[in-house]
């Protein structure tokens, strides 16, 4: 593999967008939601201020504990029960964004009212019964404005901030060069076939099966089966496509699998308590309101398996069936999952639709595109130019901040966003598995530009200290998402995907072939065999088999049927198949190794769509070749010796 040349943006490729000069500090959505905010909070502030002017204890208490959550307490000289409030309003807070408890703040602050309140009276720990601090409303005053003013300032210097990049990123976009994709096919190693086996094994374990995954919390942690579930299903699709296009059989039926695991109770139970608690919606039904982190993600996950593979099985009406714990049945497949992820686009009025109820995240919102332009393609359907102007208007106008990143959340209930510790610095300037390609291709050129405005030099960086097509880096071990546990896996799949970026296939090579040597553990699943999580060994093996095709490239292509020969059958439980391609049309080129559970020394291998009566050459590493001969329906049969890893081509015969 030769590094690629890059080339400038001209006006026929497009070339990347530029930044607006003057944005807008929020778009219009967000606008009508902060105002609507802030209107609710003046009037609250009104009713707070007439409390005051009233007078005596009970309408200052009252008046002081809605000028700033729990103030009242400390009116009624209770400062530990005030500090106790504070704890209880960061509660809430966590909450809020956690478990989409969009009322526990409001709960907190109308509580601490109610009992600084029934305080008024009362009994006091440190001084005189019925003792009152006026010094308290001032204080009450200064924190509201104080936390306001600071949250203003916070808002205001990052606009600020990013406002003035604008000119110095404009005239970096007008000259930027993007490298092209790197699209030649890796050389396959022990490590490929380890991970693949490793697939397998997790794939064909009983259907409700899931041993090999990271267990904890469903929510935000990190351990979201459902996303673990993702990003192996999408890696063996692309292990398929690039890999196995002519040996589709096992692969496909692995891929269907792990498609119907993510209907497993345990993997989409979570959206009960989510819907209950932020929508007070009791329905348990993962598809039809919101979560869009579910259904955009198994709906793009289907269309990668289609595309892969041909497969029609998840086209069928009620091929993918949700069972609650009652029995009730909800009941999908491809076509409607598509339909419901447009719906709830349309009926949102910020544009994009919640994950969380009330809170939507770019990344979700992008996987949303991304299913609907896959099943477009797979289907000949429209779904995706029916929604993309408005998404893209929601993307451009309330999710763009001036340097070209993006807010990862916002809420479309306040409008608010902010840095939630998910990503470095809460922005990002692409997201989703295709990063725009596909969606907006426009937008994807820019986004590249700009990140490798970052990476290229640290990538060239790297790139120099390439030796014997090895990276000899001992890499300290990084934090894992879920923080439970540390990960050698995670700093060379960031220097993969860098590598990857800047179109270094030197870098990639060697971070790929030194990754393996610094990180296998040599173990079998269930456990892992590269030291890291099962969401991190997904991303690694992706990253390792995402050329010709990546993932935006197979969901843009969509399925096409192999050409040339095909392993149509053998006995996959003694024989791994690691490669079966067929590049010239006629020549099927097979990697072939004994599986851990193989008792045997030599496999019959079934081959179809061969010219019938034609004859076919196979030649298997240094041994003999055999000459095999098509039936009338264009299939033969031939026996090869099996004892360790062996490379095989079958080609048409040639007469002299």
């Amino acid at each position: 593999m030769t590094a690629t040349t890059t080339s400038p943006p001209d006006a026929a490729a497009g070339g990347p967008l530029l930044l607006p000069p003057s944005p807008p500090r929020l778009g219009p959505e967000s606008r009508r939601l902060l105002g609507r905010l802030a209107v609710s909070l003046l009037m609250w502030q009104v009713v707070a201020g007439a409390l005051l002017v009233v007078g005596g204890d009970t309408a200052t208490a009252a008046g002081t504990s809605m000028v700033f959550p729990g103030a009242g307490l400390l009116y009624v000289a209770s400062p530990l029960l005030f500090l106790a409030s504070l704890v209880a309003l960061l509660v809430a807070l966590v909450l809020w964004w956690g478990v989409s408890a969009h009322v526990a703040i409001p709960i907190v602050w109308v509580g601490a009212g109610v009992v600084a309140v029934a305080l008024v009276d009362g009994p006091r720990w440190f001084v005189d019964r019925g003792t009152t601090w006026g010094w308290a409303v001032p204080v009450a005053y200064a924190m509201a404005v104080g936390t306001v003013g600071f949250m203003v300032w916070r808002v205001e210097q990052a606009y600020r901030r990013k406002l003035a990049k604008v000119p110095e990123l404009n005239e970096y976009l007008l000259g930027a060069q993007l490298p092209e994709r790197l699209t030649e096919r890796r050389e396959l190693d022990d490590m490929d076939a380890e991970l693949l086996t490793w697939a397998y094994a997790f794939a064909f374990q009983p259907e409700d099966g899931l041993d090999g995954l990271d267990w904890g919390e469903q929510f935000h942690g990190g351990t979201q089966l459902r996303y673990q579930l993702n990003s192996l299903t999408w890696a063996m699709t692309l292990y398929a496509a690039n890999h196995l296009p002519n040996a589709p059989a096992q692969i496909t039926k692995a891929l269907e699998t792990m498609v119907r695991k993510h209907t497993d109770l345990r993997v989409w139970k979570y959206w009960r308590t989510l819907n209950l608690v932020g929508n007070f919606d009791s329905n348990p039904d993962p598809i039809r309101r919101d979560n869009i982190m579910f259904s955009a993600f198994l709906g793009d996950v289907i269309n990668s398996v289609e595309a892969a593979t041909g497969t029609d099985t998840f086209d069928k009406p009620g091929s993918l069936e949700f069972v609650w714990l009652d029995g009730r049945t909800f009941s999908y497949d491809h076509h409607t999952l598509a339909e419901a992820v447009q719906r709830n686009f349309e009926r949102s009025r910020l544009g994009f639709f919640p994950c969380e109820p009330g809170w939507s995240f770019t990344v979700c919102n992008v996987m949303g595109a991304q299913a609907l332009h896959g099943h477009d393609v797979a289907h000949g359907t429209e779904t995706w130019p029916k929604v993309r102007d408005r998404w893209t208007h929601t993307l451009d106008h309330e999710y763009l901040t001036p340097d070209g990143s993006y807010a990862h959340i916002r809420s479309n209930h306040v409008g608010l966003s902010w840095d939630t510790g998910e990503v470095p610095g809460g922005h990002y300037f692409a997201n989703g598995t295709h990063r725009f390609v596909d969606i907006l291709p426009d937008h994807a050129r820019r986004a590249r530009a700009l990140e490798l405005r970052g990476a290229a030099p640290k990538m060239a960086g790297l790139s120099a200290m390439v030796r014997d097509g090895r990276l000899d880096l001992d890499l300290p071990a990084e934090l894992e998402r879920h923080r439970t546990r540390r990960s050698k896996l995670l700093p060379w799949i960031k220097i993969i995907g860098g590598a990857r970026l800047v179109g270094d296939a030197r870098l990639v090579d060697a971070a790929i072939r030194s990754s393996a040597e610094k990180c296998a553990t040599g173990k079998q699943w269930p456990d892992r065999p590269v030291d890291g999580s099962a969401s991190a060994t997904g991303s690694y093996m992706l990253l390792r088999w995402s050329a010709p095709l990546d993932l935006a490239a197979l969901n843009m292509r969509g399925f096409v049927a192999p050409v040339g020969p095909i392993l149509a059958a053998t006995d996959w439980d003694s024989v791994l198949v690691t490669e079966a391609v067929c590049d010239d049309g006629s020549t099927l080129r097979l990697s072939l190794r004994p599986t851990r559970a193989a008792s045997v020394s030599s496999v019959e291998l079934l081959f179809a769509s061969l010219t019938p009566g034609a004859r076919y050459v196979l030649d298997v590493g240094d041994g003999p070749s055999t000459t095999v001969t098509a039936d009338d329906t264009g299939r033969a049969t031939a026996t090869v010796d099996l004892t360790g890893a062996v490379r095989a081509t079958l080609r048409p015969e040639v007469l002299s």
